[in-house]
């Protein structure tokens, strides 16, 4: 087993030690040491089975590779988290893809960069790319020919149909649904439940039935 930290440490951290236990429940993967956070002071606690083990600082002390997981809801802030530890670290830290052992794809046909959580449910047909450090939360449809860049966090129960383009830092809303062939440009929202019919201009905020701007 290969030790592993997660960075972060609220909701979402949880969640995504839930998806590495699953992992080990599979095959013994990972041993999890706790979390990381920025702030010192958050060390010792804890959120779920996990604790706070130290601040950014604890891979100052790191003499071989360390796996890690960022585990942020903000694609912006997941964004400057990796790009600065990258910049300080970048000669101990890996960044393994977390699939659950659920995701059913055609994985010769998918193709991954680093960092990703893929979590339980998920569906990937054929023909899709996903960057790096993207977080595809449970139970998503990922449509033939879809490409999803860097940074982007898609909440549960998205649906995404064929052909569409989801640029770097985007956010998507629980249970919205894009319609095929359609771009997200970067550092955009789409809120939840929202269904897309159009392309979403760069850093644009849509929501309802069919999708609008907010701004």
């Amino acid at each position: 087993m290969e030790d592993i930290v997660i960075i972060g440490s609220g909701g979402h951290a949880k969640e995504i030690a839930f998806l590495i236990e699953d992992i080990n429940a599979n095959k013994k993967t990972w041993n999890i040491l706790g979390y990381i956070e920025k702030d010192r002071s958050d060390t010792g606690k804890v959120n779920g089975r996990y604790e706070v083990i130290d601040n950014e600082s604890f891979f100052d002390k790191c003499t071989e590779k360390i796996n890690i997981a960022i585990a942020i809801g903000s694609p912006l802030v997941v964004k400057a988290v990796q790009t600065r530890l990258a910049k300080k670290y970048s000669h101990v830290l890996q960044f393994p893809n977390l699939i659950h052992p659920s995701v059913k794809a055609n994985i010769r046909d998918v193709r991954l960069g680093q960092g990703n959580l893929i979590c339980a449910g998920n569906i990937f047909t054929t023909d899709i790319l996903v960057g790096s450090f993207n977080c595809i939360n449970r139970s998503c449809n990922i449509s033939h020919d879809t490409i999803i860049k860097d940074y982007c966090v898609i909440n549960p129960g998205v649906n995404i149909s064929g052909g569409v383009a989801i640029e770097s830092t985007c956010l998507i809303g629980t249970g919205a649904t894009i319609l095929q062939y359609l771009t997200i440009g970067e550092n955009a929202t789409v809120g939840a439940g929202a269904v897309v019919t159009k392309n979403v201009e760069k850093g644009k905020t849509v929501i309802g039935i069919p999708a609008k701007p907010i701004d």
